[in-house]
């Protein structure tokens, strides 16, 4: 049977679509105007764009001196277009042009936006749009009172509106060499940035149903979060909370020590958001103690919410697992949250993502110590494996905080986290879905069942 026009392939669209601006803004940052130096090499803009795009912000540059006015203006553009979404355009020209969508491309829709049918997916995809520059106004009409002290009144205005897109974008992107550093004893630059990236990483789920308990609220309604929006909110106020508090004390006799309890305060909580979705610090980094960098080695594996701007395995599919390990230690066949029993496949799939971003990080780890650290001793290598380890899942879940290895990485260390960049934006399975390109079918027979030893 002939297959319909309509049946398109959603990863390859994802797919496709990121590659096709990763390489138009590779190109725009190869022009000359777009540099204050000598110009980018192809590696370093397809570095560069697969990283703004990725909404990452691990950088083999410095981005306030070296790109030109004109070069910060496209990296700008292409966090805010990796921020949107390629998939959210994508689903707009099909709507628009397509003239129709399969059932499975629709449902895939319900990834962003929970809504299958075709008039809930148009008002969603504005909703969408507009929500992301709501915030961003917002953000940089905030930080512009404080960049005005600092900068001259147009430069004001576009470090405000750069940092906002960054932030909310969690791509982690800033025009100060030492990132917010300049800021970590103020409190009003990092607790805005904080919030923008905060509700970033919550995903636009999240936020509608947000906007309509507000309004219910003000009718004097009941309104009941979905478990989805629970769990996101609840995981993400739960991380942020310990992150901070785990911070404090690895750091307290180290980088926070003579700073006010305030500062330290203010510090550990920022670098707890930043760890699981935005590249920004106010610390550095590379001096954190080395329980530090594992500790934020964990938290970037986990990253931020499902149909964010952000990456990981997300907050939802680890509050899954753990309520898997929970019910198979009381011996439970059921998995459940809240009183609510998550479907089979859902478990599945987030062991499968899990699974999946453990072993690329295992892989890249290894082949990182292969290309950049063959033949030299463990003795000699100096905690080269935690940067390695660190710089590997920043790349993966999208993070972009960094150790400073990156720009002393070889070429075919920087391609392999153009690699990690790109797969941990459009998600291992989505990649796997692409390749495959199969449909699940139900199977007309099962094979004999027979026990085996597990733990």
């Amino acid at each position: 049977m002939k297959k319909s026009s309509y049946e398109i392939n959603p990863a390859k669209i994802v797919i496709y679509s990121f590659l096709i601006v990763i390489f138009a803004g590779a190109l725009l940052l190869k022009l000359p105007s777009s540099t204050t130096a000598k110009g980018l090499s192809w590696l370093n803009a397809f570095f560069m764009s697969t990283s703004a795009v990725c909404v990452t912000g691990l950088s083999v540059m410095d981005v306030g001196k070296e790109l030109s006015f004109p070069g910060q203006v496209i990296l700008l553009a292409l966090v805010q277009t990796g921020g949107l979404g390629i998939m959210t355009f994508s689903l707009l020209f099909m709507l628009f042009l397509g003239g129709g969508t399969s059932l499975a491309t629709r449902l895939s829709a319900a990834g962003v936006s929970r809504k299958s049918d075709i008039q809930s997916l148009m008002f969603v995809l504005p909703f969408i749009i507009g929500m992301t520059f709501l915030f961003e106004a917002l953000g940089a009409f905030l930080l512009f009172f404080r960049f005005r002290e600092i900068h001259p009144f147009p430069e004001a205005v576009f470090s405000s509106i750069f940092h906002a897109v960054s932030a909310f974008c969690n791509a982690g992107f800033g025009l100060y060499t030492d990132s917010l550093s300049r800021f970590q004893n103020g409190l009003y630059v990092p607790v805005v940035i904080m919030v923008l990236i905060i509700f970033g990483g919550l995903g636009f789920i999240v936020i509608d149903e947000m906007r309509i308990w507000l309004g219910s609220r003000f009718r004097g309604e009941k309104y009941r979060f979905s478990l989805h929006t629970k769990v996101c909110l609840a995981g993400t106020v739960i991380l942020i909370l310990f992150g901070a508090a785990a911070i404090f004390f690895f750091e307290n006799q180290n980088l926070l020590r003579g700073m006010p309890f305030s500062g330290k305060l203010i510090n550990s909580f920022f670098l707890s958001v930043t760890s699981r979705t935005a590249g920004f610090n106010t610390i550095d980094t590379a001096s954190l103690t080395n329980a530090s960098l594992f500790f934020v080695v964990l938290y970037m594996f986990i990253g931020a919410c499902p149909g964010s701007t952000a990456g990981g395995i997300k907050v939802t599919t680890f509050a899954v697992l753990l309520a898997l390990i929970k019910c198979q230690i009381k011996g439970s066949s059921m998995t459940s949250i809240g009183h609510r029993k998550i479907p089979h496949e859902a478990v599945g799939k987030s062991l499968a993502v899990f699974a999946a971003g453990f072993m690329i990080v295992i892989a890249a780890v290894l082949v990182f110590e292969v290309s950049e650290r063959i033949g030299v001793s463990h003795t000699v290598a100096n905690d080269n494996f935690l940067d390695v380890l660190f710089e590997t899942t920043s790349a993966l879940g999208t993070v972009g905080l960094s150790t400073g290895l990156t720009p002393t990485l070889t070429s075919f260390g920087k391609g392999l986290l153009i690699l990690l960049m790109f797969a941990g934006r459009v998600g291992p399975l989505t990649l796997g879905l692409a390749i495959m390109n199969k449909r699940r079918k139900q199977m007309a027979y099962e094979y004999a069942e027979e026990e085996m030893m597990i733990g």
